[in-house]
């Protein structure tokens, strides 16, 4: 069963893209199930200007990546490295033991933005 947080970001994307010539593109995959996100940014001016995504597999997958982009489309890098980890994992609302992947997915694409942004640009 899929919680409203899901079937909204399922059904309704926003985000489902590419940005041609983005700054940032965080891609990464769970080998057990083959769920594959791709995130691609704009970086300007000290934030995400712009958020695109891909993703292949379930429907839990699909929406954590247009979860992810809405959380950090148009937010300022001093917040985005400031998101707790409880923040993080309240962004798909309850899962089913089965559709937890998903938020580690989710958990690896702020983890992968938070450790390229502390870096100095």
């Amino acid at each position: 069963m899929f919680n409203d947080i899901i079937v909204k970001n399922f059904t309704e994307p926003v985000f489902v893209g590419e940005i041609p010539e983005a700054s940032e593109v965080i891609e990464l995959g769970n080998p057990v199930c083959g769920d594959r996100i791709k995130v691609q940014l704009q970086m300007e001016d000290g934030r995400v200007s712009a958020a695109r995504y891909q993703a292949w597999g379930c429907a839990t997958s699909l929406a954590a990546g247009n979860v992810f982009c809405s959380h950090v489309h148009g937010r300022p890098f001093t917040e985005l490295l400031a998101i707790p980890g409880a923040e993080v994992d309240s962004m798909l609302g309850e899962l089913e033991p089965s559709q937890h992947h998903c938020l580690e997915m989710l958990r690896s694409l702020f983890e992968r933005l938070q450790a390229s942004l502390a870096q100095p640009r």
